[in-house]
């Protein structure tokens, strides 16, 4: 490894190891890091792959790279076999509702403007996506509620989330032949409109309207899922 990838190895295990990056923290993009250390992006990228064979970081397509949580702390596991019954998936939307509630509003009350940032930039790349008619809006419809778990300023809401990650989305657990029934597009469109209202309401800091836009949008969810698995059941 040479002097300038080792640089910026230490320079970012030290901001780890003193808390200015903490798990779950997005690091500093490739251009942000090539002019704060004054390195080239190859240098970067073998900087970034190395953290991530050391299990320091992982990069998220589309969205950037992830400060990881230390290996002793061990994450909520919620194994693809725990999750097979549309109860299953159910439940999970259940624990979400009142969980996330309670994140929104406090999002609402003490989120900055780098915060309100992040949950944009999410809301923007899923609705980039479905502009161009693609599906593939999952990981910015995660990284929309890790962002509001995050602007709570409540660690343990983010940790959880961040830590049941994929295995709480309902797309990932449903056969496709469940979701099929229903038109993805108008349901993503839905699910588009719904995080715009929970959206506006942090921004305007309304934390009653905030709690009730995020219920409204989880309890949507699970109706959607509900009508999609009995059209299944009906053979319609």
């Amino acid at each position: 490894m040479s002097s300038l990838t080792e640089k910026v190895v230490a320079t970012l295990s030290d901001q780890i190891r003193r808390g200015t990056l903490r798990p779950g923290d997005r690091i500093p993009t490739e251009v942000e890091m090539m002019k704060q250390l004054s390195v080239s992006r190859s240098v970067v990228r073998e900087a970034i792959s190395r953290l991530q064979a050391a299990n320091i970081v992982e990069t998220r397509h589309g969205i950037g790279t992830f400060v990881l949580a230390p290996a002793g702390e061990k994450p909520m596991k919620l194994p693809a076999a725990d999750l097979t019954s549309m109860l299953d998936v159910m439940a999970i939307i259940e624990f979400r509702i009142d969980v996330e509630a309670a994140a929104a509003a406090l999002a609402a009350s003490r989120r900055t403007e780098q915060n309100l940032k992040q949950i944009r930039i999410a809301l923007d790349r899923f609705e980039s996506e479905l502009g161009r008619g693609s599906t593939d809006t999952l990981a910015h419809d995660i990284e929309f509620h890790l962002q509001i778990a995050r602007a709570s300023g409540n660690r343990y809401f983010f940790d959880v989330l961040s830590q049941l990650g994929r295995s709480v989305s309902p797309r990932t657990r449903l056969g496709s032949a469940e979701i099929a029934e229903l038109d993805q597009i108008e349901v993503l469109r839905s699910v588009l409109g719904e995080h715009l209202l929970i959206y506006r309401a942090i921004e305007r800091q309304d934390a009653d309207d905030a709690r009730a836009a995020m219920r409204m949008h989880l309890s949507n969810s699970r109706e959607r899922l509900r009508r999609a698995h009995e059209l299944t059941k009906a053979g319609v």
